[in-house]
């Protein structure tokens, strides 16, 4: 079977099987989440109303099955949830068991953990004005499948623009201007692009990194602004005065 495809595994009579319409445009999603929260999810708008359906789920460590958890359903469009505990997966793969007049066919589509991943934040996510700039720096994410640094896709939420600036292959970027007065909430997101994967999930937001200037920067620029102009102030009095004291007449 080719992954994240949907085929005939096996009918009651060949070649007079359920007929599915635009099988290949089917709705179907799995996700695998951090929490080892499984989530798969389908909908067979096309199906002809008398049709039943029976829906499996069967986890798998290579060709061995591992968990095939009681989760048949019989609705059309529906979703199913499953907690993964000690279980080392490698593929998932549903089962589809349609009815219709005295005949049925079973249809299966197949899932590598590479495709079910939904990935945790970047990690060690840091952030610092220097410079005049804002200088963010992170880690790759926690990752179940051992994939490749340029695999990674981000997203880069500085709180003050309207949409995200994205990157890939890279674990820093400097925002030259910035104001060094305002207060930044750095948020980032991964996943994994589509050269390594044909679709995958954005990550949840990372917690917010809080950048802001200072107290005793903010000290030392009130402190230059006003004691420039009072020094310069003292210097002019004291050329005045001494000017004042050179002019006056000399007693006898």
């Amino acid at each position: 079977m080719s992954s994240d495809d949907i085929d005939v595994l096996s009918t009651l009579v060949k070649e007079h099987h359920v007929e599915m319409e635009n099988i290949h445009d089917t709705n179907l999603t799995c996700l695998l989440y951090p929490t080892n929260i499984l989530n798969c999810s389908w909908s067979f708008n096309t199906l002809h109303q008398d049709t039943q359906l029976f829906v499996n789920i069967s986890i798998c460590d290579g060709n061995k099955s591992v968990q095939s958890p009681d989760l048949s359903s019989e609705e059309k469009v529906g979703s199913r949830s499953l907690a993964l505990h000690d279980h080392k997966m490698s593929l998932l793969i549903l089962h589809f068991n349609f009815t219709l007049h005295g005949n049925w066919t079973v249809y299966a589509s197949k899932y590598d953990l590479n495709m079910l991943e939904v990935l945790s934040p970047p990690q060690n996510i840091s952030a610092s004005i220097k410079d005049g700039g804002l200088l963010v720096t992170w880690g790759s994410p926690h990752c179940r499948v051992d994939n490749d640094p340029f695999c990674f896709e981000y997203q880069l939420d500085m709180g003050d623009q309207e949409t995200p600036k994205e990157f890939s292959d890279r674990l820093s970027y400097r925002e030259p201007k910035v104001d060094p007065s305002s207060t930044y909430r750095v948020t980032m997101r991964t996943r994994k692009g589509n050269q390594c994967v044909e679709f995958s999930q954005w990550s949840e937001w990372s917690h917010a990194v809080t950048v802001e200037q200072s107290k005793l920067n903010n000290l030392v620029i009130v402190s230059i602004s006003l004691g420039i102009p009072m020094i310069l102030l003292a210097v002019l009095l004291l050329l005045r005065h001494q000017r004042y004291c050179f002019c006056l007449p000399l007693n006898n």
